[in-house]
């Protein structure tokens, strides 16, 4: 039913995907031989090729980001040109569009909405890979294809090279003052205590490190890494500019925004300058108090998360360390997990499987007694390890070519502390929040009663509305009555008192203002510098004029943002970051509804489940949404949870 994770999967990993994909062009062959080609004769079993590959790859792809070492990189690296060759030699097959177009046409009266969508993604994939051009552009799409894919590789691995190789040695006692004690148990060596580039070590000093000069040495590291990426960037947009060009789009972005809800750059451009107006005088008297604060004569940008701390505990009463002992690991899991399973009614149940490091953990999902979906958690950090946080999407809920019934698997992945030998792993409540926009995603993917493959779960989901059901799940890791479920002290079991409880809401909306002008230079950045082959120059001037607008303490001119921007270069989102805003409108207003008529409502949750998270990618999200408030979504939303006046 499952598929386990094989500890010798990497030993065998080539040999096992060119079989994959022999067998792979040898069943297309065979189902382009039909005479008579239906939905279940031909389009299941097509989609069944797919799931062969990402079946197999996830796990590949998985542990190159988590356990990260030569052999996983030799792999990787072997792996995704020949995916990436294949899955666009595949786009582009005259004779497979054209049979898929004939089932649809053959049975688009008689096939359900999620077959409908499945077919119309297919053929709008198809003529985006040119399956209608002459066989010269076609093989130039694929060698743009196979070098975007290198380039994506090499980007990522430049970061995390740089990430990894970095160590800053603090040998003075008055250097670590004020830093949280588990933070500095994790930091201690024995030359004194060492800090690096990764999540939380990073973060544990720029927040609470008093020497300044320290701060910005670890910044200057920080901003400048791999700067190899500059002439990655410039080859990326140059490529994309082509791949653009060829298919019949001016911009790469035209392109991007083919498979999105949003209907052009100039709207996504329109929005996000339209959110920075209504934004910017409030990050302007945001970034006065803490200027005010700092005393100093050139308040920088290493100095932000320092005095951002000090004036949040001044205005919010708000001290992360008080919290910490109340967010131990593993019980913030599971009461994430309890949560979960009150609104929606479901349960989770740990399982013994393989798995890849021994602070992996398994469990199954019921729904009506019976075994539904399957997650896995791996949250901690560790040399090797990705940066961040996110869930891969492993197995998908379908029903297959045989007519079986598959399960979804998922897994989510965080960089939380480790535990020590005398303390468990303690949580920032800013770690809880990102636990719970993971579930969020992951639930997404699991909870779906799609039938259909290419658009059950996260599957088929336009990118720009992904991330509705994250930043949903999110908001509740600051709700009053999920926060008891799990927020006890771990030596004592005490609960989270009420006035802790009051100030996180303060702490939530705490510069705001900064934080989404922040999100949107993101986006603006991202959309402005796909709309041409901008050289590295042109891109930093790009994103200088943007700063002008959305940011009030400007970076040092040494920042080098851009060259560890994997969203955008290593990651899904090229022209697409301006996604997070776009969905967050969607998340704002559902969770207002929770709010109003009780988190823990049954009628609420099931029709959550029912309407937006069990439907995948069948539909438009936007329609989902109508189905489940009754109403079109309340755009105002997005600004009054975050504070912004």
């Amino acid at each position: 039913m499952f598929i386990n994770y094989r500890p010798d999967q990497l030993a065998d990993a080539k040999t096992e995907l060119d079989s994959i994909l022999k067998s792979n062009r040898e069943t297309i062959d065979s189902l382009l031989m039909q005479e008579n080609k239906t939905y279940r004769n031909f389009i299941r079993p097509l989609m069944e090729t797919d799931i062969r590959i990402n079946e197999f790859f996830t796990p590949v792809s998985h542990v190159n980001y988590v356990n990260n070492t030569e052999e996983t990189q030799e792999v990787y690296n072997y792996c995704m040109p020949e995916i990436t060759k294949y899955g666009t030699e595949t786009a582009q097959r005259k004779d497979v569009y054209d049979a898929v177009t004939a089932v649809y046409e053959a049975e688009k009266n008689t096939l359900t909405q999620e077959q409908i969508k499945v077919l119309e993604n297919m053929l709008k994939g198809f003529r985006l890979s040119g399956v209608h051009l002459p066989q010269e552009q076609k093989a130039r799409l694929m060698e743009i294809n196979l070098e975007l894919t290198q380039l994506s590789t090499d980007f990522f691995q430049n970061i995390l090279k740089d990430t990894d190789s970095f160590e800053y040695i603090v040998t003075d006692e008055k250097d670590v003052a004020g830093i949280p004690e588990p933070d500095l148990k994790v930091a201690r060596c024995d030359e004194g205590w060492c800090f690096t580039l990764k999540m939380p070590s990073y973060t544990a000093y720029m927040t609470y490190g008093p020497n300044r000069e320290i701060r910005e040495k670890l910044y200057h590291a920080f901003t400048t890494r791999a700067p190899q990426n500059a002439d990655i960037i410039e080859k990326t947009l140059r490529l994309r500019k082509e791949e653009a060009d060829i298919l019949g789009f001016r911009r790469f972005s035209d392109l991007s925004l083919e498979r999105k809800n949003a209907k052009s750059p100039e709207a996504v451009i329109s929005f996000l300058t339209e959110l920075a107006e209504k934004a910017e005088k409030q990050a302007v008297e945001e970034m006065e108090e803490l200027k005010e604060l700092a005393q100093l004569p050139d308040t920088a940008s290493y100095d932000t998360g320092f005095y951002a701390e000090k004036l949040r505990r001044i205005k919010c009463g708000y001290n992360e360390q008080e919290y910490r002992p109340y967010f131990e690991h593993h019980s913030v899991v599971k009461g994430l997990f309890d949560f979960t399973e009150k609104i929606f009614g479901i349960s989770f149940v740990a399982v013994d499987v393989p798995v890849w490091h021994e602070t992996v953990k398994a469990y199954d999902i019921y729904k009506n007694g019976e075994v539904f979906a399957r997650i896995y958690t791996d949250m901690e950090v560790r040399k090797g390890k990705r940066d961040g946080a996110w869930m891969n999407n492993w197995q998908t809920r379908r029903i297959n070519a045989e007519g079986r019934l598959v399960p979804a698997t998922a897994i989510i992945c965080g960089n939380f502390p480790h535990a020590t030998e005398d303390t468990p792993s303690l949580l920032r409540h800013s770690d809880v929040v990102t636990l719970f926009h993971e579930m969020g995603h992951a639930m997404h993917h699991l909870l779906s009663e799609v039938d259909e493959a290419d658009v059950s779960g996260v599957n088929g989901v336009e990118w720009d509305v992904i991330e509705f059901p994250s930043q949903f799940y999110e908001l509740f890791a600051f709700n009053p009555d999920v926060l008891k479920m799990f927020s006890k002290h771990w030596q004592t079991g005490e609960v989270l008192p009420d006035e802790m409880i009051a100030r996180l809401d303060g702490v939530r909306t705490f510069m705001s203002a900064t934080g989404m002008l922040r999100q949107i230079e993101f986006g603006l950045f991202d959309m402005t510098i796909h709309a041409d082959a901008y050289t590295a120059d042109e891109v930093q001037r790009i994103l200088n004029d943007i700063r002008k607008k959305t940011t009030v303490i400007q970076p040092p001119a040494y920042n080098k943002f851009q060259h560890g921007f994997s969203h955008i270069f290593s990651g899904g989102y090229a022209a697409g970051y301006y996604s997070y805003k776009w969905a967050e409108r969607l998340s704002c207003d559902a969770y207002g509804i929770f709010t109003e008529k009780g988190v823990f409502n049954a009628e609420v949750g099931r029709s959550f489940l029912e309407n937006v998270l069990s439907k995948g990618g069948s539909g438009d999200m936007i329609e989902f949404f109508r189905k489940f408030a009754g109403r079109e979504p309340d755009s105002r939303s997005l600004l009054r949870v975050n504070g912004i006046r």
